[in-house]
């Protein structure tokens, strides 16, 4: 039987999850997301809002929501935790995609029977996955202090082990934060994936949060992390760029967007111009000039970074995203302890530095939380989505 006629086979359920999820545009790609060479033609990508002024009732009705789940409230809160609500929210959506994936393929090698005796549970069932894990998330954070590195980060940039009067010292530490080091005492965030789908089915999303993130602060073994002289630990992680440092005052934002979806790319490098876009918006709203930089990603005030930018994607669905420092202690980036972000040549500053309130208690300096507010409104102009708030995180 043709493709096109199997298909009306479907239960009409289902084929209407298909159809508002775009499920099959979906599908066609799952492991192209490899982003190509940088190119200096980076200002080819729009970046204007999109216009929903003209789409017919079809088209807003499938305009891409992302909820918003925020823990700016909660003041600073280990990195560890951050990095597992993604990881927790990324397994449940390429878990249901896979269940998806499935079940398109089973309906399309039956003859269109089983479809029909499909019980009303097993639908509600699929129904209720959709709603809980297909959708795009914000995540907002401020972290305590802590040093992360990217995949392919060079230890090198770790000024201080140069430093180090310690030799012998020195030399662990990078053994254990290294590229490609994998053994047990390594100074590295990861997650056994058979073990987190496993505590998916059993777990609630707060419960597996919970679980990771004091697995990872207590130690899954009994080797704790490389710290830098300021007691800053610090941690290898899945995402790309160098070198960086997160710590209080700093705006995190976390987007986990499936850019399959309707108005997106499939193209990391027009992601992380939309990424910068945010942030050059974002820091306009507070009378700061900003742009990007034809060879370094971020965004920068002068020859100054103002924000970093470091993403991940699995299948497309998005991790990681941007760090914009509001008031942060600026010390925690001197070149004595890192090279920020690979770059010897340029430096750091902050929303609070070019207002002239270094401290982050003068007035005219603005809070995480009222930078944050902005941040969610110029990322709902510039990827054209309708931001839904969701329960605090805590």
């Amino acid at each position: 039987m043709p493709y096109a006629m199997r298909m009306v086979t479907l239960h009409p359920a289902f084929r209407s999850l298909l159809r508002t999820n775009n499920f099959f545009r979906v599908m066609r790609c799952t492991s192209r997301d490899t982003p190509r060479p940088r190119s200096s033609n980076y200002r080819y990508y729009s970046t204007e809002p999109k216009d929903h002024s003209a789409d017919d009732d079809a088209s807003t009705a499938n305009r891409n929501v992302a909820r918003v789940k925020s823990a700016l409230s909660a003041g600073p809160l280990p990195y560890e935790r951050g990095w597992a609500w993604q990881h927790v929210l990324l397994n449940r959506q390429l878990g249901h995609m896979r269940r998806m994936q499935r079940l398109v393929e089973q309906q399309q090698n039956d003859d269109g029977t089983s479809s029909n005796n499909r019980s009303d549970e097993s639908v509600t069932l699929i129904d209720s996955d959709a709603n809980c894990n297909d959708t795009d998330w914000l995540l907002l954070f401020e972290h305590k202090p802590v040093y992360t590195l990217g995949r392919g980060a060079s230890e090198d940039h770790l000024t201080f082990l140069d430093n180090e009067p310690d030799k012998e010292k020195a030399q662990e530490q990078r053994r254990r934060l290294g590229r490609k080091y994998r053994g047990e005492d390594a100074s590295r965030l990861t997650i056994d994936r058979q073990s987190e789908r496993k505590m998916s089915q059993t777990m609630t999303v707060e419960e597996e949060v919970d679980h990771i993130s004091n697995q990872s602060v207590s130690g899954a073994t009994s080797f704790p992390p490389v710290y830098a002289p300021n007691g800053s630990p610090i941690y290898r992680i899945e995402r790309g760029g160098e070198v960086t440092y997160h710590g209080p005052g700093q705006l995190v934002m976390y987007p986990l967007l499936d850019l399959r979806r309707p108005a997106y790319e499939r193209d990391l490098h027009w992601y992380l111009r939309q990424i910068e876009e945010v942030i050059i918006r974002t820091l306009s709203e507070f009378d700061i000039r900003s742009d990007r930089d034809a060879i370094n990603t971020g965004v920068w005030a002068g020859r100054n970074k103002i924000a970093a930018v470091g993403v991940s994607s699995s299948r497309w669905i998005t991790t990681h995203g941007l760090a914009i420092n509001v008031h942060p202690n600026l010390d925690h980036f001197d070149k004595d302890i890192i090279t920020p972000c690979g770059i010897e040549e340029r430096g750091v500053t902050s929303i609070a530095e070019l207002l002239g309130s270094e401290d982050g208690g003068d007035n005219n300096c603005p809070t995480v939380k009222e930078v944050g507010d902005v941040c969610l409104k110029c990322f709902g102009d510039v990827f054209g989505v309708e931001l839904v708030d969701h329960d605090p995180i805590r």
